[in-house]
């Protein structure tokens, strides 16, 4: 008999109902109540940190798998709740164990699946959990909206000409409490004008971003500014005054504006919540119904009617900008791959039209942005014929795609090493994106605390001081794993099958693909290809250089004048 035990908790608190206090209970009740559970194999499935609002966890995944595999007789878990609190993945959950012929059991509710008034009951039971997860939410909501009307700054990345400013306040209690505000940094303040001074004069992202490349001006951590970062900025509400223009503005978009109209006298600025959605920790910005829009407590840096004549233009201007940067053309083969020995991509120019090759292909060369964007000043890489390349990068991969050439029997034998060596220690940067989620995850779940309390001004307080040093934590973490450079993935993501299939199918299929398909078929094999001015550097992608960990890493090509 095989019996999956399963536990969840949004966070960890130490007491209550942990994951451990979970599994204890579980494991008591097997062997208390299911008859030869003593000689049962029990596995244990944690999931600490994940909600329960989709299935979107990695132990329950994984428990799932093996359930479709047919490896469980019965499934035990202390609380309906802790399997999910979405009805429609119960009912699925609930179908696809009665389907293999599971037995379900929650200790707590003693559901019995077997009935159909068990069933009944189950299903009640999700709802309810369901309606409860959406009640958390919209108190969550609440507090978010009382919040955004104090103006206060939650913590974060601080935007472009401000920094975070603590104010500490004395609570009945006698306690001193932080909260913070934005204010000016003035130096950085300068950028934020001339950006939108440029743009409103000019209506070039490109030409800002050239203008700040060629007088290295770099962002706040240091980075060299791109045409998305300069439109970032430029859409970013914590710039625009706190007046009827702007209000009207972000209203129309739908946005919650939690502010009165007395309220909004172009005294302060504005500051935005919810602009962003943490799932799965990428930032994603959400759609404008969701944004939280209030005054804040700095002052506002350009006037609302230019703030909302920016976005018109943003608007009218959005399929320029970077666009052009895509390898969108059906010509140049390393579009995307290619990159100059000072760090930058390199992008084709044309020739004339009657300009043409042999093989009557238009000639092109490639240059490099940085060159081009600087006039030359910050590099002086000379431009490289791309037929001429795109010829010999292909060549040289296609060579290495022959399985005569040697590259097989090292993929061959590193799939036996990987296969006698199942186990691989994480390299440091999968600890500290680690360590970053782990402290996302508190700041979720603070923010989660809060609607869960009656917010008061100390709690309150005490939670925004929290969620301000986590915030500063994973800026520190981040910049470390900056640091690293360029990890490879770990082993149990490297497929030398399935890169000696496709080295295999590209060689014999070449000659009949188009150059965007070429193209797509060269990002799987290759990282980049860098040219220094006489020869173009061949890296390969992370499964081809893990193959060549003791053999190569990029390969040198000189290009025949």
């Amino acid at each position: 008999m095989r019996i999956f035990l399963y536990s969840r908790k949004s966070k960890w608190t130490g007491r209550g109902e942990s994951v451990e206090n979970q599994l204890v209970m579980c494991r008591e009740y097997v062997l208390n109540y299911i008859e030869g559970a003593d000689k049962a194999e029990i596995t244990e499935f944690e999931d600490e940190g994940y909600s329960g609002k989709d299935t979107k966890r990695p132990q329950f995944r994984k428990m799932m798998e093996r359930i479709d595999k047919g490896e469980c007789e019965y499934l035990v878990c202390y609380k309906l709740d802790r399997m999910g609190r979405n009805i429609a993945d119960l009912a699925s959950l609930i179908e696809k164990l009665d389907k293999k012929n599971i037995y379900f059991v929650s200790i707590s509710e003693r559901f019995d699946t077997t009935t159909p008034i068990g069933r009944a009951m189950l299903y009640f039971a999700g709802v309810l959990a369901q309606m409860e997860r959406e009640q958390i939410a919209e108190r969550v909501r609440d507090n978010m909206m009382m919040l955004a009307r104090k103006g206060r700054w939650l913590g974060g990345n601080t935007p472009l000409g401000f920094r975070a400013e603590a104010e500490e306040k004395v609570t009945v209690s006698g306690k001193c409490r932080k909260s913070f505000r934005l204010a000016p940094n003035e130096e950085e303040m300068k950028t934020v004008h001339f950006i939108f001074s440029e743009y409103l004069e000019k209506q070039s992202l490109t030409g800002i971003a050239e203008y700040f490349l060629s007088h290295d001006i770099r962002t706040k951590r240091g980075k060299e500014y791109t045409v998305t970062a300069v439109r970032d900025i430029l859409m970013n509400p914590v710039y625009c005054t706190a007046d009827k223009e702007g209000c009207d503005y972000f209203r129309n978009r739908g946005c919650q504006v939690c502010m009165d109209e007395e309220e909004a006298d172009g005294r302060y600025g504005m500051i935005s919540y919810g602009k962003t959605s943490s799932a799965e920790y990428k930032s994603r910005n959400t759609e404008p119904e969701k944004w939280i829009i209030a005054r804040g407590r700095h002052k506002g840096i350009i006037s609302g009617e230019d703030f909302v004549r920016t976005q018109n233009l943003l608007e009218r201007n959005k399929r320029k900008g970077a666009a052009w940067r895509k390898p969108q053309n059906s010509i140049a083969l390393l579009s995307g791959l290619l990159y100059c020995s000072c760090g930058h991509p390199m992008r084709p120019k044309y020739y004339s039209a009657n300009q043409v090759t042999e093989k009557g292909e238009r000639k092109f060369s490639y240059l490099c942005e940085y060159k081009d964007a600087t006039h030359g000043e910050k590099c002086s890489v000379e431009n490289v014929q791309g037929n001429l390349l795109d010829e010999l990068v292909y060549r040289e991969v296609l060579r290495y795609a022959d399985e005569t050439a040697g590259i097989h029997a090292i993929l061959e034998a590193w799939k036996n090493r990987m296969e006698d060596t199942p186990g691989e220690p994480e390299r440091a940067a999968e600890v500290l994106e680690e360590e970053m989620r782990k402290r996302k995850k508190e700041i979720q779940n603070l923010i989660g605390a809060l609607a869960r309390s009656s917010a008061s001004e100390a709690f309150v307080s005490q939670i925004e001081e929290q969620i301000q040093k986590l915030s500063e934590e994973c800026a520190s973490l981040e910049k470390n794993k900056a640091e690293l450079g360029e990890n490879l993935p770990s082993y149990d993501s490297w497929q030398p099958e399935l890169l000696m299939e496709q080295l295999s199918s590209f060689k014999n299929a070449f000659h009949t693909l188009s150059v965007l398909e070429k193209r797509e078929y060269l990002r799987m094999i290759l990282d980049k290809v860098v040219w220094d001015g006489e020869e173009a550097h061949i890296f390969c992608g992370a499964s081809v250089a893990a193959a060549f960990t003791s053999h190569c890493h990029s390969r040198s090509a000189r290009l025949q004048r």
